[in-house]
C-alpha cells in the first residue's frame, strides 16, 4: 500500500494534484441523507485538510465552507475540487464529550 506523508503547515513544498482530479461531489439524499463521493487524490487532499484543520485551526465554531465550483470560480476549499452539482458542504469544530455522556438515559 502506498503511503501519503502530510506536512500540517502548508507551504511550498506541499505537493498539489497537478491532474486536477482530486474532484468531488456533496449530494443531499432525498431522505435527507447526505452522500460525499470523492475521488483517490479528493479522498487524500480532503483528509490532509482535515488534518490540518485539526492540527492548526481547532476552535470551537470555527468553520468552512466548501462551495460548488463553476465557470471563473473553482473551489478547491479542502483539499478537493467540489463539482459545480454539489451542495455546498460545511465543516465546523466543536466540542463535544465522550459519546457514552449524548447516549446515558
Amino acid at each position: 500500500m502506498d503511503s501519503v506523508v502530510v506536512n500540517l503547515n502548508i507551504d511550498d513544498d506541499t505537493p498539489e494534484f497537478t491532474n486536477k482530479d482530486n474532484v468531488g461531489q456533496v449530494e443531499i439524499l432525498k431522505n435527507n441523507g447526505v452522500m460525499i463521493t470523492l475521488s483517490k487524490n479528493g479522498l487524500i487532499g480532503f483528509a490532509q485538510e482535515l488534518l490540518r484543520l485539526a492540527h492548526n485551526d481547532f476552535t470551537n465554531g470555527y468553520h468552512v465552507h466548501v462551495d460548488p465550483s463553476e465557470k471563473g470560480y473553482v473551489s478547491q476549499t479542502m483539499g478537493f475540487y467540489s463539482l459545480p452539482n454539489s451542495a455546498e458542504l460545511i465543516i465546523s469544530c466543536g466540542d463535544f464529550g465522550p459519546i457514552d455522556s449524548y447516549l446515558e438515559e
